[in-house]
């Protein structure tokens, strides 16, 4: 009798597994809110002087916050602009390069679990569709990730979410989120340190010029956009 009803819930359990995700993870995601003592900066002077608390630890903890980011649900503006205040570029770009690739990859494994499955079928919409149709294709999946990295029309979280929902190789997905976040990270570390100063914010903002808008001329002069207006 045990054994039958053991059998039941399992069978029911493999049935609803992707619901079952989805409620664990939107659980996750409310407990980590909710929680006292839990982190959530609201503006990069907070996220700084938590960071900086920690002293020699503070590269450290940048990083593991920014990849924890994605379950604490704020922006990562905040920490693209701290890091460039906390840190001396040769360690505030590293930093930014690795808490960016580790929230990106935080979503790309939770895609991966049968949560983004469950998550394109039902909220994915036609935007979501294109997106998966766009990375699909083996033969050009490293250049279009590349495309939706580095162009600034593509939200970042949910393209590594979107990107999990594909048969991507993760080894693709890393290589492509270093190289596409490589020009914001300079920029970004520029902005920090050129704060205060009108030359540093007149070099601030070229950088971020052409780290963003490079890309994107490259992406219409490329045609790039018509072959993701036929996917």
């Amino acid at each position: 009798m045990q054994e039958g009803v053991g059998n039941a819930a399992f069978r029911w359990v493999r049935r609803h597994r992707r619901r079952l995700l989805v409620a664990a993870y939107l659980l996750a995601l409310v407990a980590l809110y909710e929680a006292p003592g839990v982190f959530h900066p609201h503006s990069v002077e907070e996220a700084r002087v938590f960071v900086a608390s920690y002293g020699a630890l503070a590269p450290v903890i940048y990083v593991g916050l920014y990849t924890c980011r994605p379950l604490l649900l704020f922006p990562s503006l905040i920490l693209n602009l701290a890091a460039g205040i906390l840190f001396s570029p040769a360690v505030g770009i590293p930093c930014l390069l690795l808490g960016g690739l580790g929230s990106a990859t935080v979503l790309f494994v939770l895609a991966r679990t049968g949560v983004g499955a469950s998550f394109l079928a039902c909220r994915g919409g036609r935007w979501g569709g294109r997106i998966h149709r766009y990375l699909s294709e083996r033969d050009h999946a490293f250049t279009r990730m590349l495309w939706l990295r580095t162009v600034p029309l593509f939200p970042y979280d949910v393209i590594s979410f979107m990107a999990g929902c594909t048969a991507l190789p993760y080894r693709t997905f890393a290589v492509t989120t270093l190289l596409g976040m490589a020009p914001g990270a300079v920029a970004f570390n520029l902005v920090g340190n050129g704060l205060g100063t009108d030359a540093g914010l007149a070099v601030s903002l070229l950088s971020l010029g052409a780290a963003f808008g490079i890309p994107l001329a490259c992406w219409y002069w490329k045609k790039e956009k018509n072959t993701w207006k036929r996917t």
